[in-house]
C-alpha cells in the first residue's frame, strides 16, 4: 500500500513540476488569459459564512453520528447484481489492492483540480487573485457535495454489497467489519466527480494550460480518473454500481453546476454584483431588505 502511495505522490509531484514550469515558460504572453473577469462574480461574504458552516456540520455528521448499526436497504438493484458479478475481484487480496488504487485516483483527482489548476498554474502566472478565487470555489463544492453524500449515507443506511456474505462468513472480505451501511453513495466516486466538474469548469471558462486543446484534455483526464475510481469502488466490492452513478452526478453537478451558476459569466446575470439592500417599512415595522440574483 505504502508504495502505490509514494508511487502516486511522485507521478503527482512531477506532473505538478511540469506544469508549472510550462505556465512560467509561457506567462509573458498569456498572463491576460488568467485575468478575473469583470463580470463574473467573486466568492461573496455569505458563501464564506455558507462554507465555514456547510463544512463544520458536514464534519459535525461524519464523526459525530455512527453508521447505523443494522442496514435499512440491503441488496441490488436494476443492474446491480449483474454488474456485481461482472466487476468484482475474486480474491480479497486483489480486493484490497483495487479500494487502495481507488484511495490514490480519487486522492489525485483533488490534488489535481486544487493543487494545480487552482493554485500552482494562477501563482506561477502570477494570477494570485483567479488562484484565491479558484481555490474557494472549489472548497465550497467539495463541502456541499460532501455534506450531501455524508448526510445520506449516514440515513439511509444501505448495506455493503458484501453484506451477505460477510453475515456468512467473517473472513470473506478484510473489510467485513468496516462501515458495513454506508454503501449509498459512494464517497471516493463523490469526492473524485466534484474535481472533475470543478476542472471542466475552470478550464471551460480559463486557459489555464495556454490552449483549448490541452484545457479539454485536463477536463478528460479528470473525468477518466474519476470514472476509474468508481469502476474500482465496484471491483473492490464496496460500492454497487448505482452507488457510484448517484455520487457522480451528485458530485459533478456541484462541482460542475456551483462555479457556473454562481461565479463564472451567465446569460442574464447581472454584471454589476448580485444583490441590493433597500429599506421598507410598514405601520408596524421598519427595516431593510436583502434582494437580488445569488
Amino acid at each position: 500500500m505504502s508504495r502505490l502511495v509514494l508511487r502516486g505522490a511522485a507521478v503527482l509531484v512531477t506532473v505538478i513540476g511540469v506544469i508549472t514550469s510550462s505556465s512560467r515558460a509561457g506567462a509573458t504572453e498569456d498572463t491576460d488569459a488568467l485575468a478575473w473577469k469583470p463580470e463574473w462574480v467573486p466568492f461573496r461574504p455569505g458563501e464564506y459564512v455558507f462554507t465555514g458552516i456547510a463544512g463544520a456540520v458536514s464534519a459535525a455528521a461524519y464523526f459525530g453520528f455512527n453508521d447505523p448499526t443494522h442496514p435499512r436497504w440491503t441488496g441490488g438493484i436494476l443492474f446491480d447484481n449483474a454488474a456485481r458479478d461482472a466487476l468484482r475481484l475474486r480474491s480479497p487480496s486483489a480486493r484490497d489492492a483495487i479500494r487502495t488504487t481507488s484511495d490514490v485516483t480519487a486522492i489525485a483527482s483533488a490534488v489535481l483540480v486544487v493543487g494545480v489548476d487552482s493554485i500552482a498554474i494562477p501563482l506561477a502566472r502570477k494570477s494570485d487573485y483567479l488562484a484565491l478565487q479558484l481555490t474557494l470555489m472549489d472548497a465550497e463544492a467539495f463541502v456541499v457535495s460532501t455534506l450531501v453524500t455524508t448526510t445520506m449515507f449516514k440515513t439511509i443506511g444501505r448495506a455493503r454489497p458484501s453484506y451477505a456474505d460477510c453475515q456468512k462468513n467473517p473472513s470473506f472480505d478484510p473489510q467485513c467489519s468496516v462501515s458495513a451501511t454506508a454503501s449509498f453513495p459512494s464517497g471516493h466516486a463523490n469526492a473524485a466527480f466534484t474535481a472533475a466538474g470543478l476542472s471542466c469548469a475552470h478550464h471551460a471558462h480559463l486557459r489555464l494550460y495556454g490552449s483549448p486543446f490541452a484545457d479539454a484534455a485536463a477536463c478528460g483526464t479528470a473525468l477518466t480518473l474519476a470514472t476509474a475510481t468508481s469502476l474500482f469502488r465496484v471491483m473492490g466490492d464496496r460500492h454497487y454500481m448505482s452507488d457510484v452513478l448517484v455520487s457522480a452526478l451528485i458530485g459533478f453537478g456541484v462541482g460542475f453546476g456551483g462555479p457556473t451558476l454562481l461565479h463564472y459569466d451567465v446569460p442574464g446575470r447581472s454584471k454589476e454584483g448580485v444583490a441590493t439592500l433597500s429599506p421598507m417599512g410598514g405601520t408596524s415595522a421598519a427595516g431593510f431588505m436583502l434582494s437580488g440574483i445569488f
